[in-house]
């Protein structure tokens, strides 16, 4: 009987939705106590969401300390219960997942964030990997894998195919200390627009939100391409996640 109910805690009670709003008893605290990596699982819908935070919490090296649906919970849990990584659905948590991972890096920038994709191509790791996602595991893949993935972003590591890593790694470095001696090479303007390109915005979007026309965004483009000796946005986004980084 006994063994049946410590069961059940380690599967509900870490990722119970009145978590949130109420207290925890004394019996969950012991069993969070003995778990291990704390993580958040957000997901759309919220079946699949609560599944996958029930699997992930049988790994005895996991506790998932909450669920998310939606970016405003996403946005309550992390700043609660600071998580050492996010699993972040980038297809189920709508049409601008670049933007959102950007404004969460941001908001807990302590917190590794682990897309899970179907799309896993070459440009979308490079994209989330932009703005700032420790890496993308593709929902076709083994779970084995998915847990992995979430010790090795918990870690520091990068969790992509080894071409995008690679890439990441290169831009990044090239970048790294040539941010402070362009500062003077951009105007304010074009640093704004690579600020845009960096949070996986594209042209239209950095348009409306300058103000300016979509044909305005690509001519500066062209000129910021050139000033950075730089031939394509992603490039152009790590001088602006460079630039971002919180300072530790």
């Amino acid at each position: 009987m006994s063994r049946k109910k410590t069961r059940r805690l380690v599967r509900g009670s870490p990722v119970a939705p009145r978590s949130e709003a109420g207290g925890k008893s004394a019996a969950s605290l012991d069993v969070a106590a003995e778990k291990g990596l704390r993580l958040v699982v957000a997901a759309q819908p919220a079946l699949i969401c609560e599944v996958l935070a029930g699997q992930l919490n049988r790994e005895r090296s996991l506790q998932v300390v909450a669920q998310a649906s939606g970016e405003d919970q996403i946005v309550r849990v992390l700043s609660k219960e600071k998580p050492r990584v996010l699993l972040f659905d980038y297809e189920g948590l709508g049409p601008n997942a670049e933007s959102v991972i950007s404004r969460l890096r941001r908001l807990a920038p302590t917190t590794r964030i682990l897309v899970l994709a179907t799309r896993s191509s070459q440009e979308t790791v490079e994209r989330v990997l932009r703005v700032g996602a420790s890496g993308l595991v593709g929902k076709q893949l083994e779970f084995a894998t998915l847990v992995r993935a979430i010790h090795a972003v918990a870690k520091g590591e990068l969790w992509a195919n080894r071409r995008a890593t690679a890439d990441f790694v290169e831009h990044m470095t090239e970048s790294s200390g040539r941010v402070a001696a362009l500062d003077g090479e951009l105007t304010s303007r074009e640093w704004e627009i690579v600020d845009g390109v960096g949070r996986g915005l594209r042209n239209k979007e950095i348009a409306h939100r300058l103000d300016i026309s979509e044909k305005t965004v690509k001519s500066h483009l062209n000129n910021i391409f050139r000033k950075l000796r730089v031939d394509n946005r992603f490039a152009a986004g790590m001088y602006a996640l460079e630039r971002n980084q919180p300072k530790t």
